[in-house]
């Protein structure tokens, strides 16, 4: 082929460069990667409670802490980083290899060196690189290379001209522009052109758009903060199995497993032995299953999720191994599933008064205490007839603790988990043991029963005005709580609150899934017309920290009032966490009880309910126009306010106008008499809209006396 033109230009690829491109795109993903892992793995650590924290600082040994450190998320990462290592030596080792041309630093020479220093440097070379000193083949490379050229760059007066001039001793050289990407991309055969091309256009837009246009369509199938499918919702609204007015805790599985995440579940035809396995375990736990046989009869992941599910609040062990998976998908999706559930009973508006129901609201919150401490339902609101044990169902979300070792309890007088926590950390396990549960579930029972949280609250409802008295149809009213929040476990002086305002996290120990942080619900309920006036889902970690820094206070003692130096009752100063809730009262004018119900979304039993009496006054036509006794009270308030503040502005006007007045000269003074003389003029605005003077004003006076006088003349003559 003909030689090319030293100037010409050569388009090719930059293996180098492409590294570079590599290593920065690995760089931004891997950076906020590792972060965020070790981010979500220092919260996990956090998950655990606190008395089993500090039993694992006691007991963990080195190949503890080893294995802990050692997890497939851990070695993912440091894989990864080996890899960015990997890359960064490769990529500046290929940066070395392409430096520019130059002589000195090849001879090991400084610029200013002479001829005498440049024979000496190439002969030291020479020694170590020549081809009879060194047979080494990349050593002849470069003497031939490198050590001669740059020995006649700066020996050889041609060589040195081309140097100085176009920075090489051959002369000029073609320009390489180098691109990003590997060179075997740019093929010298150009018929592989073409398919180069076709890959690239494939690989680098029709790919990503292919990528793209997936991720699209499958993200329009979930909505939410939570990733609920559109379809789950749908469900839950409108379908034969929707969230109803009256659903009870007993129907709300029914509703929970028809969400579309289930009823996609991969079921093989390999599950149908497990599934029918699982079947038999379930029935001995609830015979009335037997004589349902629309139970049976619906699509398989349907009919195995409500299996696992109802399982898992038995606390069933013997659950086959091929659905453990399935067993832990269920339930890593059940309390996102109940929340959304909840927000459908409680916060979807309904007929006629465009309020949320009560009764399923309240038992979607006791289905997700059920599913957290594997509770079964018929303990938690047992059949029809019978009275419900709260209690009982409290003691029985420990783990270990069944209706045996229940009743052995009762025998020793321990009815309540309060009662049980009244005993040392030490007697409660071993009161647990003594009445049948093991060693293990005893320490787990043990610090869940530590961590049940007790409620203290107080609830002041206010109408627009601020009284409670005096409230009307219409009116919108503010309920103002002060909770704090105890548990047993603060008695131990290790007990800390999570830092940054955190809640703790709830201790779910027979809930196979990464523990969640407490919630709480607050509702403002009215039972007789099953309507949710106010709900709000709250964190209360300020109410235990109160507690916590005030543990000899008795906090069910209310806030009262302390006389402040100007002798006026002072505010009150909260006792705990202030929530403040804004509702609308009932509709229709009468007394009411409402219920406030505070419910932890995580414990049994730890539920509180504060009843709220109000009387709602029929509102009438003058309330309406403002002619009603409290409106113009808020009038005079109105006016009281403008006129303090009126008064305000002149003591400020005041001693102003004297600092005015002290540093006036004589000529002010003649000004101030001339607006004074302007100021004794009235305006009259029934007639010319002009300024009178005081004679005038006189004179009209006596002119409207004598006209009255000369009307009622002519009136006693007629």
């Amino acid at each position: 082929p003909p030689p090319k033109p030293a100037n010409m230009t050569e388009h090719s690829g930059d293996t180098s460069m492409f590294g570079i491109f590599i290593l920065t795109i690995a760089t931004l993903v891997l950076i906020p990667y590792t972060l965020y892992h070790f981010c979500s793995a220092d919260n996990q650590g956090d998950n655990a409670a606190w008395a089993e924290k500090s039993k694992k600082k006691k007991d963990a040994g080195v190949g503890d802490n080893l294995k802990r450190f050692l997890t497939r998320g851990n070695l993912v990462v440091l894989g990864l980083w080996v890899g960015w290592f990997l890359l960064l030596w490769s990529v500046s080792t290929a940066v070395q290899d392409d430096k520019p041309f130059d002589p000195f630093e090849i001879l090991e020479l400084s610029r200013g060196a002479t001829d005498k220093e440049i024979k000496k440097a190439y002969r030291s070379l020479s020694l170590k690189f020549h081809p009879d000193k060194n047979p080494d083949p990349k050593a002849t490379a470069y003497f031939a290379e490198f050590i001669t050229k740059a020995y006649q760059a700066l020996t050889d007066e041609v060589s040195r001209s081309n140097y100085e001039k176009y920075g090489h001793p051959d002369g000029p050289q073609s320009m390489n522009l180098g691109i990003a990407l590997p060179e075997w991309i740019f093929p010298k055969d150009k018929k592989a052109g073409p398919l180069v091309l076709l890959g690239l256009v494939g690989i680098g837009i029709l790919l990503p758009l292919i990528v793209v246009s997936w991720y699209m369509l499958r993200s329009n199938r979930y909505t939410g903060p939570n990733g609920i499918m559109q379809e789950t919702l749908a469900f839950y609204v409108h379908s034969k199995y929707a969230v109803k007015e009256s659903q009870s805790l007993v129907r709300v599985p029914e509703t929970l497993v028809c969400a579309m995440e289930f009823i996609t579940l991969k079921t093989p035809s390999e599950h149908a032995a497990p599934i029918e396995e699982l079947g038999k375990l379930v029935k001995r736990s609830n015979p009335e299953l037997k004589d349902k046989p629309l139970f049976w009869r619906r699509k398989a992941p349907v009919l195995k999720c409500h299996l696992l599910l109802m399982a898992h609040l038995d606390r069933e062990q013997d659950i086959p191994e091929k659905l453990q998976p399935d067993l832990k998908f269920v339930l890593g999706k059940a309390p996102v599933l109940l929340e959304e559930m909840l927000k459908i009973a409680a916060a979807l508006p309904r007929a006629p008064h465009g309020f949320g129901w009560m009764t399923p609201s309240l038992a979607v919150v006791e289905m997700m205490q059920c599913v957290s401490q594997a509770v079964p339902i018929s303990i938690r609101k047992p059949a029809s007839g019978k009275p419900s044990d709260v209690s009982l169902a409290a003691l029985m979300q420990l783990p270990g603790v069944d209706a045996d070792v229940a009743k052995k309890l009762k025998r020793k007088n321990i009815r309540t988990v309060q009662e049980l926590c009244d005993l040392s950390e030490a007697g409660l396990a071993e009161a647990l043991t003594q009445a049948g549960a093991s060693a293990e579930d005893a320490e787990s029972a043990a610090t869940l029963a530590l961590s049940l949280p007790t409620l203290h609250v107080h609830a002041k409802l206010s109408g627009p005005d601020g009284d409670e008295d005096n409230i009307m149809e219409g009116d919108v009213v503010t309920c103002s709580l002060q909770v704090a929040l105890t548990r047993a476990g603060h008695r131990d002086e290790r007990y800390e609150m999570p830092a940054g305002g955190k809640p703790p996290k709830a201790v779910t120990p027979l809930l196979p899934t990464p523990l969640r942080e407490e919630h709480w619900d607050v509702f403002v309920g009215d039972q007789a017309s099953n309507s949710i006036l106010c709900w709000m889902r709250v964190n209360l970690a300020e109410a235990e920290a109160y507690a916590l820094k005030h543990k000899n206070e008795d906090l069910e003692r209310e806030a009262h009032a302390v006389a402040g130096s100007d002798g006026k009752p002072a505010k009150k100063k909260a006792r705990g966490q202030v929530i403040d809730l804004r509702f609308p009262v009932p509709p229709r004018a009468g007394k009411y009880d409402l219920q406030l119900i505070v419910m932890s979304e995580d414990y049994i039993g730890c539920d509180k309910t504060v009843v709220l009496r109000v009387k709602v006054d029929p509102r009438t036509r003058a309330a309406e126009e403002g002619r009603d006794a409290r409106s113009k009270e808020r009038l005079k308030e109105w006016r009281d306010e403008d006129e303090d503040a009126e008064g305000s502005q002149n003591d400020k006007g005041g001693k102003q106008d004297a600092n005015d007045d002290a540093t006036t000269d004589a000529g002010d003074d003649s000004d101030e008499d001339d607006e004074e003389d302007a100021s004794d003029e009235d305006y009259d605005s029934d007639e010319t809209g002009e300024y009178e003077t005081e004679d005038e004003v006189e004179d009209d006076a006596l002119e409207s006396k004598e006209g009255s006088q000369a009307n009622d003349e002519s009136k006693k003559d007629q």
